[in-house]
């Protein structure tokens, strides 16, 4: 894979029931939205998210991008020529921070961050990661509904 790995958001969850486990990889070219897991309310009674997110996140080190979308559930992958806007909310007081992604055509995807998280230099990488390509990035206060 010659798309290097630049920014690893992780530990982000979307869905309602079940809830889905999703790292985001901002490559070279392109964003990878990487299902690896799904949870229930057991699951979450238990807090074998964070067990989850911490055992994938080690792959994603020792063993590399390209296993872990091989291991993946489901990936969605978001060319940055094809990308218009990506939204950081922070979550404000009460929220999580969560992030947008918007293509120019088709629907965009949206996750809620559940791990550390912080909003500014999280906003610089990202922005340095896709300079080059005509994506604009957007960062906000707030919950961003």
């Amino acid at each position: 894979m010659t798309d290097e790995l630049r920014v690893h958001l992780h530990y982000t969850m979307r869905g309602s029931y079940p809830l889905r486990l999703i790292d985001v990889f901002f490559c070279t070219e392109r964003a990878y939205f990487v299902e690896y897991d799904y949870l229930t309310p057991v699951d979450l009674m238990f807090g074998s998210p964070d067990q989850r997110a911490a055992a994938f996140a080690s792959q994603v080190v020792e063993e590399g991008v390209p296993a872990a979308l091989e291991t993946a559930e489901a990936v969605e992958t978001q060319p940055y020529d094809a990308l218009d806007s990506v939204h950081i909310h922070s979550g404000g007081r009460i929220g999580r921070p969560k992030i947008t992604a918007r293509p120019r055509t088709g629907d965009a995807t949206t996750v809620r961050v559940h791990g550390q998280f912080d909003t500014e230099p999280f906003t610089q990488a990202l922005r340095s990661t896709v300079d080059g390509h005509d994506v604009t990035v957007r960062q906000r206060d707030g919950i961003g509904f």
